[in-house]
């Protein structure tokens, strides 16, 4: 019998995001220090609800499915809890909540990615008071860099009309609806009126939603709040290392994946002290508190001075250095052992 499964589902769900970056950092490791036999299997997005039919002594699962085997050791990740806040609904609700009730109902372990998330977790499952729960935290590397550096933004630049040498943006990166809080960056991008010495906000991602281009143009925003489309990591590493912050404001995080990457590439950053984001950014970003419109045009101001521009970059790369995926990865060999011995 193989010792432990490892189900890549996720990556039939979802084309990017910190669950796939967090399996893919995590798999590609263990492979290279499991001492038992691993086995990896995915499925069709469609049978997400299905459990596989994988007789190993673990199985785990990138996507809360568990091993209908009985005997089968199931250890569960449980990245955050969006849906039991209340921060989404549609669809999507429905499914992820039998999803993971499932989950942590079958678990004989369960991780979660920070202690905010585990907090969450004991508040809404029952059945997560009699699991044991482990806090394992991801881990960070630099982004890399393209070999024709910043140049290798030349056509996303020309396209824009901008200038990514000079520095003159901040940074938003992934999704930007609800809690995300993307609209008081626009506020507070307007009230500082930052657009009077040429900066902008260059956001990755989705194309701005007839929402958010309206408010764009409310608030006189146009032409220095672009959308530079999803880009691949070489191109994103370029960003950080020449953006003035990342700006990253939303109400909540099972992790806090960017700005832990931001921080490592040099970047500094600015975020809400909601969530995990104090517990992964630490000292080393500034941490707003109120996430008050006016207090977000203050550290937006203060990213502008060199000195203090300096000073962070420095604290957030030794502070990103304490989180290592691959300490990571031996953290999970040890849950495995946890639930079942080699």
């Amino acid at each position: 019998m193989n010792y432990l499964g490892l189900d890549d589902i996720i990556f039939r769900i979802q084309k990017f995001g910190g669950a796939s970056t967090y399996w893919t950092e995590l798999t590609k490791r263990l492979m290279n220090i499991m001492p038992g036999e691993v086995v990896r299997i995915s499925s069709s997005s469609i049978l997400r609800l299905y459990s596989p039919s994988l007789n190993v002594k673990v199985f785990h699962s990138s996507h809360f499915r568990v091993s209908r085997f009985h005997g089968v050791k199931n250890v569960v990740t449980i990245h955050d809890l969006i849906y039991e806040n209340g921060l989404a609904g549609g669809r999507g609700r429905i499914v992820n909540l039998y999803e993971r009730k499932k989950a942590v109902d079958r678990a004989d372990a369960i991780i979660c990615i920070s202690e905010s998330t585990k907090k969450d977790l004991l508040s809404y499952y029952r059945s997560a008071l009699s699991k044991p729960i482990h806090v394992i935290h991801h881990g960070a590397s630099p982004m890399p860099r393209s070999p024709h550096g910043i140049r290798a933004l030349d056509s996303i630049a020309a396209k824009h009309g901008l200038s990514f040498d000079e520095g003159n943006f901040f940074l938003f990166v992934g999704g930007r609806g609800g809690y995300k809080n993307f609209e008081l960056l626009l506020h507070a991008f307007a009230v500082g009126r930052f657009v009077l010495n040429d900066y902008k906000i260059i956001c990755t991602g989705s194309s701005f939603s007839p929402d958010e281009d309206a408010l764009i143009v409310k608030l006189g925003l146009q032409g220095h709040v672009i959308s530079v489309g999803l880009l691949d990591f070489s191109l994103l590493g370029e960003l950080y290392a020449v953006a003035r912050a990342l700006v990253y404001p939303s109400l909540y995080e099972g992790f806090g994946l960017p700005p832990l990457e931001a921080m490592a590439s040099g970047c500094p950053v600015i975020c809400s002290a909601t969530s995990s984001l104090p517990e992964v950014v630490g000292d080393a970003g500034i941490l707003i508190q109120s996430m008050s419109q006016d207090e977000l045009v203050q550290a937006l101001q203060s990213v502008l001075k060199s000195e203090k521009r300096s000073e962070l970059i420095t604290s957030g790369r030794l502070h990103a250095k304490s989180f290592n995926w691959d300490e990571t990865a031996r953290q999970h060999v040890d849950v495995y052992r946890s639930v079942a011995p080699f």
